[in-house]
């Protein structure tokens, strides 16, 4: 009875063995990363950076429905809500929490390709903006 199962793995781990299909690379893949890019802060005051934050909130949503460089564009508005947030915080630290949620929600629409999702994000960062610059 041994020799039966003994023979009968054997035989099984011939079979599955022989059935691996070989190993091939694809060498047209780099592994190198992209060269980091160094990143300048845009400088002005609150008034100045919010309205350009929504001016490239207007255009995401025709970027990402025809293709565009939509994440340039998103980085665009992170650089200058990052250089806007501390003067926003200050003033008003609700507004400047949903301004921050609203850039976040704009990387998402890029990254997920939300046209939109982008024309929503412009919506609301148009009023909240408003907001803002009427009670400064």
């Amino acid at each position: 009875m041994t020799l039966r199962r003994s023979l009968a793995f054997f035989l099984l781990l011939a079979v599955s063995t022989a059935s691996c299909a070989a190993t091939t690379y694809d060498t047209s893949i780099t592994t190198q990363t992209a060269a980091p890019t160094t990143t300048v802060l845009p400088t002005g005051t609150a008034a100045e950076l919010l309205p350009k934050i929504v001016a490239e909130a207007a255009g995401l949503s025709k970027l990402i429905a025809d293709g565009g460089d939509k994440i340039a564009a998103v980085e665009r508005m992170e650089a200058l809500w990052a250089a806007a947030r501390d003067e926003v915080t200050r003033n008003d630290r609700e507004l400047a929490t949903e301004i921050g949620a609203e850039v976040a929600k704009g990387r998402a629409a890029a990254t997920f390709n939300r046209p939109g999702a982008a024309d929503k994000v412009y919506r609301n960062l148009t009023a909240l903006v408003t907001a803002y610059l009427s009670a400064a």
